[in-house]
């Protein structure tokens, strides 16, 4: 591994702007890294200095296949390698799948799905290509357990991030060792950031649904508000630190493909597992019934 991927690798982060994404940005500059946040307003990216030659700062939409092409090549441009891409950009659509408008659900899965496909791809290719041989990346894609799990409410969102795990997963078989190139699914839990803000949209309620006071889409929102719960989240700076302190410190080879953050995203993502494997069991004669060599 080259001299410079070992003491000052450049880091690509998508959604710089606020919570995990301003996070990932403040520490690997704190840490004497190079960083290009990137954020749909740059203005946002205040937080950074302008004028310093480990700090880049790139309007970016993830939406637009145009603008990623354009920040990547910007990126290698000034840089010459991409080292770390942290695609964490997001936000969650709440609403009632039976009628949420085309037109949002569309914007979500290119946000949650298609923005981070792109980005994945070209970083790749930089990655092999550009990069000195054998230096490689690493891909961390910020699916939250919202990717391996799903609650009524969010059914674009959670559509999103589990079409980026299969992805993520499929691709990760497909690349050769000797590139020493990883792909990280990160899943954390509950963060305290102003997720329930600026990061959330509520698609128009259908009365079907919404008449119901007890709805499911009121009781998940009423929760992620409630104090108790969010005492329990992890800090932000704190999940950035972990995430930095694994990739720098440890043999790519040996990174998983998924970490979880937080006692509640391993006690979520375990309840999951448990009730898959038990509902699994319940049904296996069934299942059965149309394999010949198991009757």
């Amino acid at each position: 591994m080259s001299q410079q991927s070992q003491s000052n690798k450049v880091w690509f982060v998508t959604g710089c702007s606020s919570g995990l994404g301003k996070s990932f940005a403040s520490h690997v500059y704190n840490a004497g890294q190079t960083i290009v946040a990137t954020a749909r307003n740059t203005k946002s990216l205040s937080y950074l200095p302008d004028n310093d030659e480990r700090v880049l700062k790139l309007q970016l939409d993830v939406t637009s296949k145009d603008a990623i092409s354009r920040s990547i090549a910007a990126t290698v441009d000034r840089f010459g390698r991409i080292d770390v891409v942290i695609n964490n950009a997001g936000y969650c659509l709440y609403g009632d799948a039976e009628s949420i408008p085309e037109e949002l659900s569309s914007h979500e899965m290119d946000t949650l799905f298609w923005g981070p496909v792109q980005i994945t791809q070209e970083a790749v290719r930089i990655m092999r290509e550009v990069n000195p041989r054998g230096d490689g990346g690493v891909v961390v894609q910020v699916t939250s357990i919202g990717g391996f799990l799903a609650v009524p409410g969010a059914a674009f969102y959670h559509a999103g991030k589990h079409a980026l795990e299969g992805f993520t997963k499929s691709m990760a078989g497909e690349l050769n060792p000797e590139w020493n190139i990883r792909l990280v699914i990160l899943s954390p839990g509950g963060v305290k950031t102003n997720y329930t803000g600026a990061s959330e949209m509520v698609a128009p309620r259908n009365p079907a649904y919404s008449e119901n006071p007890s709805n499911p889409l009121d009781q998940l929102r009423n929760l992620i508000k409630d104090p108790q719960l969010i005492a329990g989240w992890a800090a932000p700076n704190d999940c950035a630190r972990v995430v930095f302190d694994l990739i720098n410190n440890n043999d790519r080879k040996t990174l998983p493909t998924r970490l979880t953050l937080g006692a509640d995203g391993f006690a979520a993502i375990q309840s999951e597992l448990k009730g898959l494997e038990k509902e699994v069991g319940q049904w296996r004669e069934v299942s059965l019934k149309v394999s010949p060599l198991a009757q």
